[in-house]
């Protein structure tokens, strides 16, 4: 029984983030009055097909994956409705559609969570911890943190941000205390010589009002939409290297573990922002590669060589394919 629920929250989530981004191109097809000529959720064998005007509806046994069919899509077709007659701007809109509709989707929902989740962590001081008392920091118990050097401190996690980038010396820290705006100097304090600082302090959790809630909300969103862009930019660096990806089995992992509807839906939205915004990637099989080709020809004035663009996504998908099974085999060998 464990095992039937562990494998339907895997398939929901999977399956329902497939959906809402093939919906997204369906949907901008439609729009644009492309003929779409399948809407397929996964791969391989119908298990159940409807035809609805000149679209046929599908579910297939794999999964894991799903596709918009479209005339014209990959060869070019000078029927009525057919994708590679539509005007430029209006391909680029439907290829963009799914990860669009994914990050919409994971921001609005990310805001209602954060929006409903019952309570507010702020950036009011509630105590400080003994390391603080010890080393004399200068901040008292009510004070609320306003800036840190050049850092606006809005929620907790930019207290953290702020912190992340010292490099030594004392810290400017502006707080509200007792109505009034104070600027105090503190040093932050190494937390057992991990080579992280704190400023030693504990922040109260608040009841607020529908207005304050609204704004923890959106800035907690805003955090959530930098913590992505920020991931991207340390593995584009190098910081963060391939065997630290996760694929489609490590991801099932995480899902099997989630504990509770929040954590569930946290993790959906994670992973359909991460989606979106990986889809835009200007990479060959990728929505973002198939943007660039589409650019590339509104630069031109002419389409690529359909071989030649044929060939460039072939290629693309070969290497996303090899790209998947090594990710998989690590998430194999890490789990077992």
């Amino acid at each position: 029984m464990i095992f039937l629920i562990n494998a339907a929250k895997v398939i929901f989530l999977l399956g329902f983030l497939v959906f809402i981004h093939e919906g997204g191109h369906f949907l901008a097809a439609k729009f644009f009055k492309v003929k779409v000529e399948e809407f397929s959720l996964g791969f391989g064998k119908k298990v159940f097909s409807k035809q609805s005007g000149e679209t046929l509806y599908s579910i297939r046994c794999i999964p894991f994956g799903g596709y918009v069919k479209m005339t014209g899509e990959n060869e070019k077709s000078e029927e009525e409705g057919s994708f590679s007659k539509a005007k430029l701007s209006h391909r680029i809109a439907i290829v963009a559609a799914g990860a669009i509709v994914n990050i919409i989707f994971a921001v609005i929902v990310y805001f209602i969570l954060s929006l409903s989740s019952g309570y507010n962590v702020s950036t009011t001081v509630s105590e400080l911890l003994p390391e603080a008392i010890e080393s004399s920091v200068p901040i008292e118990a009510g004070d609320k943190i306003l800036k840190i050097d050049n850092t606006k401190i809005r929620i907790k996690s930019d207290i953290e941000k702020a912190l992340r980038e010292y490099t030594g010396g004392e810290l400017t820290v502006l707080v509200q205390r007792n109505n009034e705006n104070v600027e105090v100097k503190v040093k932050p304090i190494e937390y057992e010589n991990s080579g992280r600082y704190v400023l030693g302090i504990q922040v109260a959790l608040l009841d607020v009002s529908f207005n304050e809630k609204v704004y923890y909300a959106f800035w907690e969103t805003v955090d959530f939409l930098e913590q992505i862009g920020l991931s991207l930019k340390m593995l584009f660096i190098g910081n963060v290297g391939i065997d630290q990806m996760t694929g489609p089995i490590g991801i099932s992992e995480i899902v099997v573990k989630t504990n509770g509807i929040y954590n569930f839906i946290y993790l959906l939205c994670l992973i359909s922002l991460s989606l979106g915004v990986t889809n835009l990637l200007p990479i060959p099989a990728l929505d973002g590669g198939r943007l660039v080709l589409l650019i590339i020809e509104g630069i031109r004035g002419k389409a690529l060589d359909q071989e030649v663009e044929l060939s460039i996504q072939s290629a693309g998908f070969f290497l996303l394919i090899l790209f998947s099974i090594y990710i998989s085999y690590k998430d194999i060998l890490r789990i077992f």
